[in-house]
């Protein structure tokens, strides 16, 4: 082989070798630079809301921050009032969402973070074994939920929606309702700053919290949040961070 044919070939073979690493570095760079995820869940404490100074905080703001880290894919959480978010994965402006109602539409659940419980409660003296003891009662519910479809098939219950746990506790104690139906972890909360006696909380049901997925994600990167949703699920966090005294 003539040297300047030689020279020639071993500069080929250099710039081969040279091409061969670059999709590694380009999938590092792709992946330091990718378009972060947004994720939509209700703005309702103890789960999301705004701090002394409008920063985010609450439960799954930091559940959210946990997924992106154990996930390895950038998200960008987005606090909604409960009946946008499903409409906002459906709709293009979300690809995530965090809902307990299974009823997001056009989004597949594609794992859960933990569980939670649905409750209802009354002022002092109400008692609940079955929902017979619902009749001819009005059960205040957040507007937009569907927690139990046995309560709203049945007519003989009537049915209030509210804005917030908040109002719903105020509505509850002015008269305006007779029962609160909702997530156990936010009716302590509201309960945490209103004033007067109330029932026990009676358990109707366990509810999950489940993660949506725009169809349009990849595989890989559903792979990767389902697995970081296990590792969340199986340490407990949500119940750690819904549980910690600075959410009042």
């Amino acid at each position: 082989m003539p040297v300047v044919t030689r020279r020639r070939a071993l500069a080929s073979m250099a710039a081969i070798a040279a091409l061969g690493a670059l999709p590694a570095t380009s999938s590092a760079a792709t992946a330091a630079t990718r378009t972060p995820l947004r994720l939509t869940m209700v703005n309702l404490m103890p789960w999301a809301g705004n701090g002394p100074h409008g920063q985010p905080i609450g439960a799954l703001i930091e559940l959210c921050a946990q997924l992106a880290t154990l996930s390895g894919v950038p998200i960008t959480p987005m606090p909604v009032p409960y009946g946008r978010a499903p409409h906002m994965l459906t709709g293009g402006g979300a690809d995530l969402t965090l809902l307990i109602d299974t009823s997001a539409k056009g989004g597949a659940a594609i794992d859960y973070v933990g569980t939670v419980d649905i409750v209802v409660f009354g002022r002092s003296g109400f008692r609940f074994q079955r929902m017979e003891d619902l009749f001819g009662k009005t059960v205040g519910t957040l507007r937009h939920s569907g927690y139990s479809p046995e309560l709203e098939a049945e007519a003989r219950i009537h049915k209030h929606a509210f804005d917030s746990y908040d109002q719903g506790v105020r509505m509850l104690q002015a008269g305006r309702l007779d029962v609160v139906l909702g997530v156990g972890d936010s009716i302590e909360y509201a309960l945490g700053k209103a004033a007067g006696q109330v029932s026990p909380r009676y358990p109707l049901m366990h509810g999950r919290v489940a993660l949506y997925a725009n169809p349009q994600i990849d595989a890989a990167t559903i792979a990767a949040l389902q697995a970081a949703c296990r590792q969340l699920r199986q340490k407990r966090v949500m119940d750690e961070l819904l549980h910690r005294p600075q959410r009042r």
